[in-house]
């Protein structure tokens, strides 16, 4: 079998360096599927910060006793009456919480997102070098065959 390189010239692709390329295309598409399902969790991850971010934005807007819409996930809301906006509990990691000051827990909440965001980008990175090894593993069995 024979495939042209890059300076035009035929090349000779032999059946084990065929079966090789898709070898690896069978691995590269296996690799890209657990990318995409990492972007997925991830990206549920950043909408459940981003609602966490709205709603500590709300409530510092809050004044004592006025009504609030707070979220409780799925999409549904609760109606909730402020009477301590200044403090909230926050998770710290392994199921234990602690109470911070509105502030500090908004900051808290906007480095997280930036660690999300961060990974995101990473990790979606990653995923298109796959794809493009796969394009690339897709020219030359198409071009050998």
């Amino acid at each position: 079998m024979k495939r042209l390189s890059k300076d035009s010239t035929p090349k000779q692709v032999s059946q084990e360096e065929l079966n090789n390329l898709l070898m690896a295309a069978q691995q590269l598409e296996q690799q890209a599927t657990r990318y995409n399902q990492q972007i997925e969790v991830l990206n549920g991850y950043y909408n459940e910060i981003h609602s966490a971010e709205q709603t500590l934005r709300d409530l510092d807007k809050a004044e004592e006793n006025n009504k609030i819409l707070v979220p409780i996930g799925a999409g549904n809301f609760i109606y909730a009456t402020v009477e301590n906006g200044e403090n909230v509990i926050v998770t710290i990691g392994a199921g234990v919480h602690n109470e911070k000051s509105l502030q500090d827990a908004i900051e808290g909440i906007k480095k997280k997102k930036t660690d999300v965001e961060n990974q995101l980008t990473q990790i979606k990175a990653s995923y298109n070098e796959v794809i493009e090894r796969l394009r690339e593993i897709d020219r030359v069995v198409k071009s050998v065959m």
